[in-house]
């Protein structure tokens, strides 16, 4: 289908247009937004509210205009504005944890998505050496605070403390990562 008569239709107020549009893009901006906030849910309401916006502003869209462009560049600022937002905790680990199980494993990094796998590499490279040694034992999985604490010689309250400060450190650095990314 045309985009010139997708977003002539749209303006118009169908709704078949509109449903043909989220098919074509809402696959596309989710794997962005799910990119850049390495988590689902507010990857899909990200998409969701741009589909808002989209039919919310259908009559100011410029049928002479690829619509792609401004689907990304309202998608982009949205983004843009939650992670800059640092009220919000939006990174939650354990949706990147697939991505950091990998890396103690010989495996092939096809699977993930390049920058999403550097972002998080590079956070967790700024770890000091302790604090990378227990994050890294803690995701694995293997280990309890307890066997940590035990096989590091330290309490098992510096172990809870470290982990902790290790997770708000790599979300701040995704964050920041993540704003770069897409400037």
């Amino acid at each position: 289908m045309d985009e010139t008569f997708l977003v002539r239709q749209l303006k118009e107020g169908n709704q078949l247009a509109f449903n043909n549009l989220y098919k074509i893009y809402s696959a596309k901006a989710f794997a962005l937004s799910f990119k850049y906030l390495c988590n689902k849910e507010l990857a899909e309401d990200a998409v969701q509210n741009l589909f808002m916006k989209i039919w919310i502003k259908r009559e100011d869209l410029d049928e002479d205009k690829p619509i792609n462009r401004f689907i990304f560049t309202v998608l982009k600022n949205d983004l843009l504005n939650i992670l800059r937002d640092t009220k919000n905790d939006i990174f939650v680990l354990d949706d990147c944890l697939e991505f950091l199980n990998y890396l103690d494993e010989e495996t092939s990094y096809q699977e993930l998505e390049q920058e999403q796998f550097e972002m998080i590499h590079k956070a967790i490279e700024q770890l000091s050496p302790q604090r990378k040694k227990i994050f890294a034992m803690k995701i694995s999985g293997k280990y309890s605070n307890q066997e940590i604490a035990d096989l590091l010689h330290l309490s098992v309250n510096t172990i809870k403390f470290q982990y902790c400060q290790s997770i708000k450190q790599i979300k701040t650095l995704i964050r920041e990562y993540a704003i770069m990314l897409l400037m």
